[in-house]
């Protein structure tokens, strides 16, 4: 299905298409309507909405990457069914997509099902990240019914790759989220060199490191490293796979890289496109913001 939205306020037309995931943002349109090419600098309610549905994590005591989550459990567990469709219902019409996560994997949710559910009846495609551990025939056919997409963290362990061959059997859109730090560039650049991905996924997607949560100040890349300019040569280069970067990747992009198309760099665009609901409901710019008012 493919929904439109117009932006009353700053004067901007989106589409975006829910089975596909294409998403288009016209420039600000002119007087006349038509596309003047400059962005919009945000908009007036969030078009991805990042809620974290996760009170608590079974991995974290197997996880090894440094969770930015920090692994923990919140005083009010998981989030509630009532508070979830309240947000949906609230964005439903002017929100397009929402990525499922908080402390946890979202399909151990014991209300997983109900909620992805509402979501798509609401015409907003829901996705989510997943660790992979605990994974059940039942969670994989729900992804596949009522998701957008599903991706499985990179723990390079036995169940991530369990977890990535029920999703690609399944039919599922699986991608994977490999976190870039100085602990982990060798082994990105070795897998981009040798395309070492397991086959039948969509894309991979290259996360930079942030010292945040569990993570250490000393896995953060330094950009005098000469292993960073290889990551990006070799993420412009021809896969078996789509390569994407989150928006923390965009100075490197900018510097690195030479093919990019500047039409797909987006940078980033917390509380002005998109934004966090905590478990326990409270509004940030980012996931990655942990400061409440």
């Amino acid at each position: 299905m493919k929904l439109t939205y117009f932006d009353k306020a700053y004067n901007f037309v989106e589409i975006f298409d829910t089975e596909t995931g294409f998403h288009y943002t016209s420039g600000i349109l002119t007087e006349s309507g038509k596309d003047s090419g400059v962005d919009p600098l945000m908009r007036s309610f969030p078009a991805l909405m990042d809620i974290g549905i996760m009170g608590g994590c079974s991995s974290s005591k197997v996880c090894q990457v440094g969770c930015y989550q920090q692994g923990k459990n919140t005083p009010k567990g998981h989030m509630s069914v009532d508070l979830f469709r309240k947000l949906i219902d609230e964005a439903s019409g002017k929100t397009f997509s929402v990525a499922l996560g908080g402390f946890g994997n979202p399909n151990e949710h014991p209300n997983f099902l109900e909620m992805v559910r509402y979501a798509r009846m609401k015409n907003i495609a829901p996705s989510y990240t997943t660790a992979g551990t605990n994974l059940t025939d039942f969670q994989v056919e729900v992804t596949k019914h009522y998701c957008g997409a599903v991706a499985v963290s990179m723990h390079d362990q036995p169940y991530t790759y369990v977890a990535i061959q029920k999703f690609v059997n399944a039919g599922c859109i699986t991608n994977i989220h490999f976190v870039v730090g100085n602990n982990t560039i060798d082994e990105a650049v070795r897998r981009l060199e040798e395309n070492d991905f397991p086959k039948g996924i969509y894309a991979v997607i290259f996360l930079l490191y942030k010292p945040v949560g569990k993570g250490k100040p000393e896995n953060c890349l330094k950009v005098t490293d000469p292993r960073i300019r290889r990551f990006y040569e070799l993420i412009e280069e021809e896969h078996p796979y789509k390569c994407g970067l989150d928006s923390c990747h965009i100075p490197g992009v900018m510097n690195f890289t030479k093919n990019v198309a500047v039409e797909s760099i987006v940078p980033c665009d917390a509380a002005r496109f998109s934004m966090y609901i905590t478990p326990d409901g409270f509004a940030l710019p980012c996931s990655f913001d942990y400061y409440r008012i």
